[in-house]
Formats: structure tokens, sequence, C-alpha cells
């Protein structure tokens, strides 16, 4: 890496400065430290002590560590250097109660470019990259898209703005060097309402995301990550897969960019990705920050069904491989909207080989000719003919998840969440708690619960509470409808429009406050029996005068099972409550206040006809 950077400084000085020589030295420790751990787990030494210093691994996987049990690895001032095509960084695969602690991740090119904006209009944007940024968009010529986040001039705050995401084909440089992007139309027409538009100065990262995971827990179970820094992932940061036991701990663990550079992101992807996990994380004291793309989704998937062959057995695709075992119990849903059916228990499993591309094809094909929905792509999907132990009435199309294989009672609490580019907690989930978090500036929501179907992306979250958080400045795109948005994404096209459909339950969101929601309410809660919402503080919902308006809940509603009148959808549209329900039955609301609302702001509570809200607003 000899020479790769001017200014400004984006790696510390003794890193910049190995030549070839230095960076094979780096090298041959890293493989002495991976023989070293490799050993200490075959002879079952209980505790590995990784000297402080700096480690390379080259190549698409790093370090890969099998079938450790009952060891501790302590690394305390070590950092671990990983080369760009790194999908897999530190790599757990099947391994149990392993303690890893005061790890240093880092990466030799960074997996983003950066400049300064020097031209803004409504067509394109002309950017002026340094000298590194320039090397690196020419080399990697296998990045096909790019992801783009705009900050302020010192490079603290990203502004409002659409997700905006260009080809690589459409991207080009001038004879001075500089990038010159071209600016669609539904992102010029954003830039109109939102609280402060991109202009010449300000700083611009174009994120490269790559699959994997940076720290990959893969078929683990109870393992405890303790002071695990990530500065720069050009994937998920903390990842975890293959149909684990999960239950494992993350204790203040940071995403963050790495001090004494200008580096203006930490991860081009997710921070904490968790999926198919039988028992999911605790995450506590740990503080994410600079990602381009959510702090923490926690999940498992929807499988569809394609043919019902005989009254008990099911022809069905299963994203991400199978996990389905005898005994698995699945909660069945009607297609599209997700209206829960029936549970059932699996009896066998007989899977297809080779029947990924099939089962896809096939999902997609039925998804799209049936009911209009584009799904995207799912690798892993497993055809499987499953018999259960019950007669089955259903139809193609119709989905299912396993409530015990989606990261079930997860725990979150006492983080510091901020700087994000898109959500900060997304769960589909059970049994949850997300509790004294405080989250800061991402540009959709800050607590989400919802199933997004259009990656089956499941179940359908039920018993969460959400208390004691404060939540400042999220939901800042003012696109976002609120800062905490409860809601059910399984339905038709355009996706996440709100249907009245009821399938989410035991949803408590109690004691957080709320400060600042652009252009949206503070709590929306759609879709749910009996939901309790209480003493909740919301400060300045709707705090963008620009786009005031520009949220009409009566256009995302989907009209194909119920109705509502003219009257009622001119309340939606002209709807400013700090608090809104939707679709809900029984919901319950007390204790809540919003101090100082404006002229035409309500406290709470929009029902409509497809829900009765019952409980006493708060005052204004």
């Amino acid at each position: 890496m000899k020479n790769i950077i001017g200014t400004p400084q984006l790696f510390p000085a003794e890193v910049s400065a190995w030549d070839e020589d230095e960076k094979e030295r780096r090298a041959a420790a890293g493989r002495e430290v991976l023989e070293r751990i490799r050993r200490a787990g075959r002879d079952g030494s209980g505790t590995v002590r990784i000297p402080p210093g700096d480690y390379r691994f080259p190549g698409r996987e790093g370090m890969l560590l099998e079938n450790l049990r009952d060891i501790s690895l302590e690394a305390e001032g070590a950092t671990f250097w990983f080369s760009p095509e790194v999908t897999a960084g530190v790599h757990f695969r099947n391994c149990r109660n392993v303690r890893l602690s005061g790890l240093a991740l880092d990466m030799e090119e960074l997996p983003f470019l950066q400049g300064i904006l020097l031209e803004v209009g409504e067509e394109r944007l002309v950017i002026r990259l340094e000298e590194y940024f320039r090397r690196r968009f020419h080399e990697q010529r296998d990045q096909d898209h790019f992801r783009l986040m705009f900050l302020d001039v010192a490079g603290e705050c990203e502004t409002d703005n659409l997700d905006f995401i260009v080809p690589r084909e459409k991207l080009s440089l001038d004879a001075a060097g500089n990038l010159l992007v071209p600016v669609s139309e539904p992102v010029a027409r954003h830039w109109r309402y939102q609280l402060r538009v991109p202009r010449p100065g300000d700083r611009v990262v174009l994120g490269m995301r790559h699959e994997g995971g940076m720290l990959l827990v893969d078929g683990c179970e109870a393992m405890c990550f303790e002071a695990v820094t990530v500065y720069a992932s050009p994937c998920f940061v903390f990842y975890e897969i293959g149909h684990g036991g999960g239950g494992n701990t993350y204790r203040g663990c940071r995403l963050i960019r790495r001090p004494g550079t200008d580096r203006l992101l930490a991860s081009a992807a997710d921070c904490f990705h968790s999926m198919n996990q039988r028992r999911g994380p605790l995450i506590e004291q740990c503080e994410f920050s600079w990602a381009m793309d959510d702090f923490v989704n926690i999940h498992g998937y929807f499988h569809v069904v394609l043919e019902q062959p005989a009254e008990d057995e099911l022809l069905i695709v299963t994203p991400f491989g199978t996990g389905l075992q005898p005994g698995t119990e699945l909660t069945f849903f009607s297609a599209p909207y997700g209206r829960e059916k029936f549970r059932a228990a699996v009896v066998s499993r007989r899977e297809s080989a080779g029947s990924e591309q099939e089962g896809l094809r096939r999902v997609r094909e039925l998804y799209g000719r049936k009911f209009g929905i584009g799904l995207q792509d799912f690798p892993g999907g497993s055809l499987c003919r499953v018999r259960f132990d019950r007669p089955l009435d259903t139809e193609p199309g119709d989905f299912a998840c396993d409530y015990d294989n989606c990261g079930s009672g997860a725990v979150i609490r006492r983080n510091h969440f901020h700087d994000c580019h898109v959500r900060g907690i997304l769960l589909k989930a059970a049994d949850c708690r997300i509790e004294d978090n405080r989250i800061e500036r991402t540009a959709l929501n800050g607590i989400i619960l919802k199933p997004e179907f259009f990656w089956l992306e499941g179940p359908m979250p039920r018993n969460i509470v959400i208390r004691g958080n404060t939540l400042t400045d999220c939901a800042f795109g003012h696109t976002a409808l609120a800062a905490i948005l409860v809601m059910c994404g399984c339905c038709a096209p355009p996706s996440d429009r709100i249907t009245p459909v009821v399938n989410m339950e035991g949803i408590v969101v109690a004691g957080n406050l709320i400060r600042r929601c652009n252009a949206g309410a503070g709590i929306a809660v759609f879709n749910s029996r009996a939901p309790r919402v209480s003493d909740n503080r919301i400060e300045a919902p709707f705090a963008n005068p620009t786009a005031a308006g520009r949220i009409d809940l009566g256009e995302r509603l989907d009209l194909s099972v119920e109705k509502i009148s003219p009257e009622e959808r001119g309340r939606l549209k002209e709807s400013r409550s700090a608090i809104v329900f939707l679709g809900c039955a029984g919901a319950e609301c007390r204790g809540n206040t919003v101090p100082g609302s404006g002229e035409g702001d309500r406290a709470v509570v929009y029902a409509g006809s497809w829900g009765n809200a019952q409980g006493q607003p708060a005052g204004i």
C-alpha cells in the first residue's frame, strides 16, 4: 500500500508506509496467529492471547475458524487488515461458547469513494475525487453500481435525501478527472422539499457493497464478542447465518469511522444482520455508526407454497437453504396480505437437489402473474416436498414462517446508534426487547417492526417491547412516515402499502422520547392487535415545514379489500397526528405528551374505519 494516499489522510501513517516486503511479513504474522488458534482448538486450550500489532489476511476468506469449543481469544491492541475482495473477514463456523475480545478489523483499501460536490444541478452532479479515490474507481471494474450519500461540508451530518443508486455505466469522468453523476427526476423532485438540499462544497460518499460479513458467525451458538471494533467493511459487519443456535452476545462492540482519518463512512452495508437463528442476540453497550444500510436487522424467512400435491403435503420454496426439520411448527398466512390461516408441524422433508434457481424462478413467476408483485433475488432457495401432521388448506402463493428460527428473544439495550443512511433497528421476530437505546440521525425509521415480503424476510413481529429509548432526528428523510413504525409489508404492489389485515400482536411502545421527526408522526402503528402506546413524549413531529403535507396516508392504503369514504380520505391527507393508528384492533393509547404542538397538529390518534383506537389521548 505504499504511497496509496495523499490528502486527506485515510490510513495510519505506519500502515501507509508498508512496502511489499512488510506486507508479506504482516501476512506471515497473520498465518501464525491463525495456526495458533486452530492448534489451541484441537488441543482444547482455554485461552489464546494475540499480541498487539497489525496482521494481514489477504484474499476473499480472511480467517476461517471451524468447530471451536469453549475457548477465549484475547486480542486487545491487535488489528486484522483485510483485502478489498474480502467476503468473510473473521469467519466462525460451527463454533460454540467462543469469546473474542479487544480485536480491531480494518481494510487495506476502502469500500467506498468520497469527494466534494463542485456542481449541483437537477440533471447532473460534478464531484471532485482525490487521487486515491479516482484510482479506486478505475480498479473496481466489477462494481456494477454505487450508492450515494450526501453530507454537510464538515462531513459530520448526512443531509435528507432519497436513496440514490447509480449504475456504473451511467458514471463518467471529465477531462479534469471529476466524476459526473446523472440525477434522476424523482431525486431532483425530492430536493425541492427536503430540509437541506445538496450544494457545492458538500461531501459525497459512493458506497461499494459486496456480499458477506466482516465478522461472520456461521451456524454458531453461545458466542461472546466484547469490545470488537470495525473501522471499514464492504459487506455486513456483524453477520449471523447458517441456521445456528444463536443466543450470541455482542457487548461494547463498535462500528465507527477510524479516528484520526478523514474517512466519511465505516460500512457499505448493514452493521448487524442476523437471519435464521434459533435464539436472538444480546446487543448491549455498543456503538454503531456510519453504515450505508440498516444498523440492525434480525429476521427469519417466509417459505412460499407452490403446490399442494396431497392433503397433508406441500411443495415449498425456502430461501437461503432450509432449516425445516421434523417437529418444526410453521404458521401459515394467506397471500398476498398475510392473514393468518393455521399452524402445522413438519413430519418429513425431501429436498430436490439442484433446485435453487428453479425454486426462485417459480416463486417470482407466481407472484408476478398472480399478484403483480416483483420479488427480489434470494440466493439459496431450496425446493422441498414437506409432509405435515394435519390436513392443509392452502393456495399457491400462501406463505409460512417458523417463529423458532427467526432470532426470537433478541435484546437490544443501552446502545448508541447514530448516523445511518437507512434504518436504525429493524425487527422481524418475536419476544424481543428494545430498551434504553440512544438512536440519532437515521435517514429512515429509528425503530421499525415490519416484515418485508419483497425480500421474503419475516415473520410477523409479535410480543415486542420498545421502552425507554431516545430517538433524535430519526426519519430525517421526509418520506419515512414515523420515527417508530409498526407495519406489515406483505401486500399488493407497490410495496409498503397499508393493508387492513391485523397480523401483529403484543406490541408495546412505552416511555420513549422522540425529538424531531422530519415530515411524519413520532409513532405510527398499523396492522396490530391490541397495541399499547403509553407515556411517550414526542417533540416536534412534522419538523420540516417545506415538506408538510407531502405524506398522504390515504395514498398509501390498499383499497382492494375495504373501502374508505372521501371524508375519511380527506382526514388522512390532512392528518398531522403525533401518534397514528391504522388497521388496528383494540389499540390502547394513554399518557403520551406532545409539547408545543402547532396549529393543525393533533396529539393522537387517527384510527379510521379499519380499526378502533381505544383510550384517552393525551392533551397537547
